[in-house]
């Protein structure tokens, strides 16, 4: 709350990371063991999440061969929005679209 951060040590950490340069993404995806994230970043928490929604619709209609239409519908019921961060006057928002949500 107070803007300082805290940080945890890590004995062991592994994370494989991926770069495509075949992919033209508004903002950063990242794809975890269970879900796909998209995340969307400004000053403004309005524009952070519309940017983060946006993006996660981009993701869907690419991965699930959906139009924006269908995308928007099933994002509506299956995608959460998370608040990332709220400090260094960047506020940050991420959509997550769970594997298996959709059936």
């Amino acid at each position: 709350m107070s803007g300082t951060a805290i940080e945890c040590p890590l004995d062991l950490a592994q994370l494989t990371l991926t770069l495509r340069d075949d992919l033209d993404l508004r903002m950063p995806v990242a794809r975890t063991a269970d879900a796909w994230l998209a995340f969307g970043f400004d000053r403004d928490l309005d524009v952070a999440a519309g940017l983060a929604t946006e993006t996660m619709l981009d993701l869907m209609e690419r991965e699930l061969g959906v139009d924006r239409k269908r995308a928007l519908a099933l994002a509506s019921v299956a995608v959460d929005l998370h608040v990332t961060q709220v400090v260094n006057d960047v506020k940050g928002v991420h959509a997550v679209l769970r594997d298996g949500v959709l059936g």
